[in-house]
């Protein structure tokens, strides 16, 4: 009779490990296995707040996406994960100190698109950042982002917005027409604008690069 071997236990995933699965996850985009992981990684939201600083634009980008994907499920036992989430990135955006997050909004207004039950409390704040930099085309973005969750919060800043279609950054200007023609708005005054920008697609993770005026003519 053959003799078992003893059990050796499988020491835990070193914190390295779990940084480098982190960034998987973000580098492929595949925000089905982000759930699962974020369900069972207690430490997931700290592994991709690191991203958000990385040199990838790209990665930033989709480090935000991913995060957001946390919250959400954090969310489903309590809303406190996903609020704490939120404050811990209003600080970061505030940060004085030379660790600036620069994708602040672009983070406030992916978790809100997940946690909708939260834009009430947050939806103003984010709002806020509308003329701060370097936040300003952020902002748009995230505006856009959860126009299809709460389009009160892009119409209470339809002003602010409107006022941005003659910012000589074409990522402003189309950013802000992103959000007013989500919500609802005629902006078909700048569908004559062929400045260029990139916007980061939520849906595919991808950069596009598009204008002003196909955005005013619904063709993003």
């Amino acid at each position: 009779m053959a003799i078992p071997a003893p059990f050796v236990p499988t020491a835990p995933p070193s914190p390295a490990a779990r940084k480098e699965a982190a960034r998987r996850l973000v580098e492929t985009f595949d925000l089905d296995a982000a759930d699962r992981w974020a369900s069972a990684e207690p430490q997931a939201a700290r592994f991709l707040q690191s991203l958000l600083f990385d040199a990838d634009d790209l990665v930033r980008w989709r480090a935000a996406e991913t995060l957001s994907r946390v919250a959400a499920v954090r969310a489903r036992r309590d809303l406190e994960h996903a609020r704490e989430m939120l404050r811990r990135t209003l600080s970061q955006m505030n940060d004085e100190s030379g660790g600036l997050l620069w994708h602040g909004p672009q983070v406030m207004g992916a978790v809100l698109a997940n946690v909708p039950g939260l834009c009430s409390e947050f939806g103003a704040v984010l709002a806020s950042f509308l003329e701060e930099e370097p936040f300003r085309a952020g902002t748009r973005w995230a505006l856009w982002r959860l126009s299809g969750v709460s389009p009160d919060v892009v119409r209470a800043s339809a002003a602010a917005l409107r006022a941005s279609l003659a910012d000589p950054d074409p990522a402003v200007r189309g950013h802000a027409v992103l959000a007013l023609r989500a919500s609802g708005a005629d902006v078909s005054d700048l569908a004559q604008d062929r400045a260029s920008f990139a916007v980061f697609d939520p849906r595919t993770g991808e950069m596009r690069v598009t204008t002003v005026a196909d955005v005013a003519l619904g063709c993003f």
